[in-house]
């Protein structure tokens, strides 16, 4: 498994957000926390266990795009919590320690929350114990701390999907191709972009991959990633 160490992070999300800005997919006038994140990275040096945060006050946003099925320019927005700890793959067979990884998308013209999605690590007790659900988990919707009134379809915690871990950056990937096609048409076949997403795969879908391919057979697949599967520090 490919772990990279904090610098080797910082570098990644350093050359995210100049390439963002490169191809106009980032407004710079707007705040955003990869940069700061990045700075944070490089106090951990060549350590392989590291910490970063995307703000939800300082989010990625992307610039607005039409959506035709709801005639109005929409703007995705992603903010996250990541880290890794090398010791983990050891006793767990992943590193990933901290993810916490909220996509939303705004109605432009109004500022209204039209989409929520979160991809988590499932949440572990002091005593070892995790939550119901698989341990890498696709959630639609969930509790948000800013806003107090919102459709009951956003306030869901289940179900819980079967999901691989994502970082920002496979994460910007997957809107840059579903939001701006002909910019990703361009992008995915360019060598640096392809060496940054190659790392983050490592790092985030090696781990999940291996655990399938070693229980795909075995039964069910679910039962193989189900969280209190992994407790006590054993998979």
């Amino acid at each position: 498994m490919f772990i990279p160490t904090a610098q080797e992070m910082a570098s990644a999300l350093t050359y995210l957000y100049t390439r963002l800005g490169e191809l106009d997919l980032i407004d710079y006038s707007q705040s955003n926390g990869i940069l700061e994140a990045a700075s944070i990275l490089r106090g951990f040096g060549r350590s392989k266990t590291w910490q970063y945060r995307i703000e939800r006050s300082k989010p990625l946003i992307l610039i607005p795009v039409f959506n035709s099925r709801l005639n109005t320019d929409i703007f995705p927005r992603t903010f996250i919590d990541f880290g890794v700890d090398e010791a983990l793959l050891e006793k767990k067979g992943f590193a990933l320690k901290a993810l916490n990884l909220t996509l939303e998308i705004i109605n432009k013209s109004n500022s209204e929350l039209i989409y929520r999605s979160h991809i988590d690590l499932a949440t572990c007790t002091d005593e070892g114990k995790y939550q119901n659900g698989p341990i890498f988990h696709l959630q639609f919707g969930g509790k948000s701390a800013e806003r107090k009134s919102e459709p009951d379809f956003l306030k869901l915690s289940e179900p819980r999907w079967l999901h691989p871990p994502m970082d920002l950056i496979l994460i910007t990937e997957m809107l840059i191709a579903n939001f701006y096609p002909d910019i990703w048409n361009v992008l995915k076949v360019q060598d640096n972009w392809i060496e940054l997403i190659s790392d983050s795969q490592g790092l985030c879908y090696k781990p999940f991959l291996d655990v399938a391919n070693e229980n795909i057979s075995k039964g069910s697949l679910l039962n193989s990633f189900w969280a209190s599967n992994w407790d006590s520090n054993e998979n």
